[in-house]
């Protein structure tokens, strides 16, 4: 089991740079996806020296997206993505589309894998993306104090929401709108297509 969780951890700390939130449950249906065709295309995650450090490339797939995220060393994860509204909030919910990262694992440690789903908050600007994930340590704090706020399961010291989708969505609605709880920030922008000659 450790090994298990520890591999999700991974993929999921790769992708968003950090402790984050995971749902086994999406936070929305099929019926409640929301299209935004400015979505479609590069974006590139920069640090404030300006180095990249990430590029997220948006494609239309059906009522859903297809995210390829690469990080800075080249690695490559490809994800369904899914937008939705909560309020008049507007949040992304990610889940690996292909849970083979790669030759690193073998035919029975892929099968050990557990899909989970991921979920941002999305302000979207005219040349800029924000998504925003849910303070981690302010939802361990949380659910100690009010452990029958949401389903959830304690795996290796780390919560994992277990929810229904409703159950999930009504849980964030509460806290939609609080920047102290919804505040990690990760910045995307266009990414600039090359001069012509």
């Amino acid at each position: 089991m450790r090994t298990k969780s520890f591999i999700v951890l991974l993929l999921a700390a790769a992708f968003l740079a950090g402790c984050v939130v995971q749902s086994i449950q999406p936070l929305f249906t099929e019926s409640e996806y929301v299209t935004d065709p400015g979505l479609i295309g590069t974006w590139v995650q920069k640090e404030d020296d300006g180095k990249e450090i990430g590029v997220w490339t948006f494609e239309a797939d059906e009522r859903r997206y297809k995210l390829a995220h690469t990080d800075e060393k080249g690695r490559k994860a490809v994800f369904h993505m899914a937008a939705g509204k909560i309020g008049t909030n507007t949040f992304f919910d990610f889940s690996l589309r292909d849970p083979l990262p790669g030759s690193e694992l073998n035919d029975l440690a892929a099968v050990g894998l557990i899909a989970v789903h991921v979920f941002v908050k999305a302000v979207k600007t005219n040349d800029t993306l924000v998504l925003l994930a849910m303070d981690y340590e302010w939802l361990e704090k949380h659910l100690a104090e009010n452990p029958k706020t949401i389903a959830h399961v304690i795996q290796d010291k780390r919560p994992i929401l277990t929810g229904s989708t409703a159950e999930l969505k009504a849980f964030v609605a509460r806290h939609a709108n609080d920047d102290k709880i919804f505040k990690n920030e990760i910045r995307l922008s266009p990414k600039k297509k090359a001069a012509a000659n």
